[in-house]
């Protein structure tokens, strides 16, 4: 016995447990796991929709963009509202007293929109979406649903946006 006890090395002795022991997981403990990450994931699409509706949207109010002479009609301006650069919006001069103000995200995957005067479009490069840039609508390709928009007020030349324009049901029929 002596012999034999030379053969292990010594921090064998101290674990007695063989290889294909450890890696074994038995039926119950496997459906304990899955039950846990199931119930998990259940919570969270419980949880998330829940959190959202009590959620108290800000509220955007007055915010000083420019002067009205600062952009020409065609053009298309990027602005952040308070300093959060995670939101960016642009404000588009349609025609002499036409503004408008959308995120710059598109709906579809958060990617950058652009303004094209001489196509009177709003077109995602990512994915080839565009958007009515009157109210802004899809108009074609993947994207779900309108940008936001904010309101425009101008007062003595100077352009102020404020909140979000809600949706109704007689703007999407």
């Amino acid at each position: 016995m002596s012999e034999n006890h030379k053969k292990i090395p010594a921090w064998k002795a101290d674990f007695p447990i063989k290889k294909r022991e450890a890696a074994y997981v038995s039926r119950k403990e496997f459906i304990k796991l899955i039950t846990f990450f199931s119930g998990t994931l259940a919570f969270a699409n419980v949880a998330v929709p829940v959190f959202n509706f009590f959620r108290k949207e800000k509220e955007i109010k007055p915010y000083f963009i420019g002067l009205t002479t600062d952009l020409q009609v065609g053009g298309m301006r990027t602005f952040y509202i308070n300093e959060d650069h995670r939101n960016p919006y642009m404000l588009i001069r349609l025609a002499e007293d036409t503004w408008k103000v959308f995120e710059q995200k598109c709906t579809h995957l958060s990617c950058s929109v652009l303004y094209n005067h001489n196509e009177q479009l709003i077109e995602c490069p990512c994915h080839h979406g565009f958007f009515n840039p009157d109210d802004g609508s899809v108009i074609q390709g993947p994207p779900p649903r309108p940008l936001p928009q904010l309101k425009v007020v101008i007062k003595e030349d100077k352009i102020y946006v404020t909140d979000f324009e809600k949706e109704t049901e007689e703007s999407h029929g």
